[in-house]
């Protein structure tokens, strides 16, 4: 189960360049990784290991991996003659994945490999998470490019308000349909048995 969370303030961390649809628009964001570490004797252990220290628990659930989204958007109006228009728009993403290391102490080469293939796919499974709250952003960027002056500031801003909560919702729906669809990465091979 995926709960992504909107963030509508200012964020610190390394920034790239998503994209850029306009002169006056800017898509930033970043990508963060936070692990938890097991210490598993055995490959056969890995599972017990991985339900024990996973820090994610939601909904009466213990998970592996888990990834958060959270896209802000800063924009100015300007009421000209011809109507208010937006300008200067700043749309940015903050992606957060959770995921599990092996402790430096693992030397089992089995352990080793297993949790290996497990993570590299768990790894996979939640960078498409995190692609959807960038393609959030990115929509959300260019919607706010193709408003047409409104007759009021007031006007623009619902109208900005409301293409931020429906494409939240969209990509929101988008993690949930890709859980269901793999069955929460379970069919791209991040499970353990």
């Amino acid at each position: 189960m995926r709960f992504i969370t909107l963030f509508i303030n200012l964020f610190s961390g390394f920034i790239f360049s998503l994209l850029s649809f306009a002169a006056t628009a800017e898509v930033t964001g970043s990508r963060e990784y936070k692990y938890y570490e097991i210490s598993p004797r055995t490959a056969y252990e890995i599972k017990p290991e991985l339900m024990r220290r996973s820090p994610i628990r939601e909904g009466g659930g213990t998970f592996n991996g888990h990834t958060d989204w959270y896209v802000d958007w800063r924009y100015q109006s300007s009421q000209p003659a011809s109507g208010c228009q937006v300008h200067d728009i700043r749309t940015t993403v903050r992606v957060i994945h959770t995921l599990p290391v092996l402790s430096q102490y693992v030397t089992d080469q089995q352990t080793i490999d297993v949790f290996t293939r497990f993570s590299d796919a768990l790894t996979k499974h939640e960078i498409n998470h995190g692609n959807n709250g960038i393609s959030a952003a990115r929509e959300m960027d260019k919607a706010f490019n193709e408003v047409p002056a409104q007759q009021s500031c007031r006007n623009l801003a619902r109208i900005i308000d409301s293409i931020c909560n429906t494409t939240i919702q969209k990509y929101i729906q988008a993690d949930n349909d890709y859980d269901h669809m793999t069955r929460n990465g379970e069919t791209e091979g991040a499970v353990i048995y």
